[in-house]
């Protein structure tokens, strides 16, 4: 009896171990492109055009010249997507954070369970979702929250779970960048 609960626990150590290996890579991946292009956001955007065009709590729209050549300025947004999307998976949660340049296809830059946006003033103001047109040229600071969670879980015994629980443990991993300013965004 005590072989087995010795191996049961040894085995849910080691699924827990590598779930959170597997969420903090989900999470690695996705917020290194995410961070690269919003430090970048206004890159080469004449100083007289607003580089943030549209700003909401999970969707962003920012110019941007991609190809660093001082031609063509790209329109890169990045916006959550719905869960239906991933209703195949077995965490309820799951959704795409997508990435369009241009209006062309979107792209999944990776799994999340929350991307959330906010906008603060370089006086400090947290200007209020989704920014109002005319104050889209106070944005001095982005702050992003990312929060990635294992879509294999460990399905918790009917005694561990109570009314509004969710029935298994998930590992879960967050971001949080609160000083994601652009000296480009800032116009």
């Amino acid at each position: 009896m005590i072989l087995l609960s010795a191996t049961d626990a040894m085995n849910e150590n080691q699924s827990v171990y590598n779930g959170d290996m597997l969420v903090q890579e989900m999470l690695t991946s996705t917020v290194q492109l995410v961070e690269s292009e919003f430090r970048n956001m206004g890159f080469g955007v004449p100083e007289d055009q607003a580089s943030i065009i549209h700003a909401d709590s999970t969707q962003i729209r920012f110019l941007i010249d991609l190809d660093r050549d001082g031609g063509f300025i790209d329109t890169v947004e990045y916006y959550l997507g719905p869960t239906s999307e991933l209703n195949k998976t077995q965490n309820e949660l799951d959704r795409y954070l997508h990435r369009t340049v241009n209006g062309g296809s979107k792209a999944q830059v990776g799994v999340v369970v929350h991307f959330n946006l906010r906008y603060i003033t370089h006086a400090g103001e947290l200007l209020p979702t989704p920014v109002a047109e005319d104050r889209l040229t106070e944005i001095h600071v982005v702050e992003v929250t990312v929060e990635v969670q294992n879509p294999y879980a460990l399905y918790k015994k009917a005694s561990e779970t109570g009314i509004g629980d969710r029935n298994a443990w998930y590992s879960s991993s967050m971001w949080q960048q609160t000083r994601l300013a652009s000296q480009n965004s800032r116009r």
